[in-house]
């Protein structure tokens, strides 16, 4: 179903039919962008029909409105604004011209810039790989620390508390492009809300793995490093026999092994907080097989030029042990029906659940 907005003042279109099927807002738009009466603030259609905005506000206004328009959607606005359409315009009436958005461009506001990206998962799935990799890219900033305890900030799941202005400490802003890597994030979805309130347009990086090889691969971390001492088997007997019932955390997740890779249910969550102009999702088999096509896929999301780096694969795991056959096959029945709405929402075949 489309959104579509009229931005008036006064209220001159309060009671017009002609936009009985749009939202009327007649506030600061300022306040619309930051997702504080709307959200999410993304629509199909934004007519604008003030003409007098502030001389000192009128282009921020104006970029405003055009993150706030989803792809293929169009923007109304009257002539007078025409030079910051340039001739990506055309005319709609006497009055008033149209454009048409045809790229995922986000203009920034350097007074507020916070952070342009995040790659927020899954985890296991080639996070580290893909962040060391694009960082080489020479207009993106990105943690070149191949340590993730180092690297990874964890703002919004655990250091929230810390503040905006320690965050900002932690990039480089004379880069095109700043951005981080936590990829706990996108099974904690009580980091949506924070994400957003620090910017609404971020753009989101996804890279996802078959889940049952995800949650065996995960095992094997916290095995070596966090003192597991359950066998794989053992662990999501547990996670299958006892469902949790505790509030997801940083902390209480860290052994759901199985419910992580249920990328289906936690994609849904995020596109309820951001575009998804905004959120590109890749697939770490395809990636691995092409690192330089996969790549230059995220320079495009970025809106950058195209690059060719020195990649390579990193953290590849040194237990090469393989899960055992008869677990696979029954975790397919565990994973098998988000497979499918995932590959259905995407319009992709994964190649997963395969022997």
């Amino acid at each position: 179903m489309e959104k579509n907005i009229v931005i008036y003042e006064n209220n001159s279109l309060k009671n017009n039919k002609e936009y009985d099927n749009f939202i009327k807002y007649n506030n600061k738009i300022y306040l619309l962008y930051d997702a504080k009466i709307i959200n999410p603030p993304f629509f199909d259609k934004i007519i604008l029909t003030i003409d007098n905005i502030k001389k000192e506000e009128e282009e921020n206004n104006l970029k405003m409105i055009y993150n706030m328009t989803k792809m293929n959607g169009c923007i109304i606005f009257p002539k007078k604004y025409n030079y910051f359409f340039k001739n990506n315009y055309e005319e709609y009436n006497k009055k008033w011209s149209i454009h048409y958005k045809k790229n995922n461009i986000v203009y920034s506001f350097p007074k507020y810039r916070i952070i342009d990206f995040i790659i927020i998962g899954a985890q296991k799935c080639g996070t580290t790989a893909l962040s060391l990799n694009i960082g080489k890219h020479p207009d993106i900033y990105l943690n070149s620390n191949p340590d993730p305890k180092i690297s990874e900030i964890h703002f919004f799941d655990i250091n929230w508390q810390k503040g905006i202005e320690w965050y900002k400490k932690k990039f480089d802003y004379s880069m095109k492009m700043v951005g981080e890597k936590t990829p706990d994030l996108m099974y904690l979805d009580y980091t949506f809300p924070y994400i957003q309130s620090v910017n609404p347009y971020i753009k989101i990086i996804i890279i996802l793995r078959d889940p049952i090889e995800r949650a065996y691969s995960a095992w094997k971390l916290m095995k070596k490093h966090f003192n597991e001492t359950r066998t794989f088997e053992e662990a999501i007997h547990d996670e299958l026999n006892n469902p949790y019932d505790e509030n997801i955390t940083f902390y209480t997740s860290t052994t759901h092994y199985l419910k992580r890779g249920l990328y289906y249910m936690q994609i849904i969550k995020i596109f309820q907080w951001f575009s998804r102009d905004n959120i590109l999702i890749l697939i770490s088999e395809d990636v691995k097989k092409n690192l330089t096509l996969e790549y230059n896929k995220v320079y495009s999301f970025l809106n950058l030029n195209a690059f060719e780096g020195e990649y390579k694969l990193e953290f590849e795991s040194n237990n090469k042990s393989s899960i055992d056959p008869k677990i696979y096959i029954q975790l397919i029945d565990f994973y098998k029906k988000d497979v499918k709405k995932l590959e259905k929402l995407l319009k992709i075949k994964t190649g997963w659940l395969k022997l």
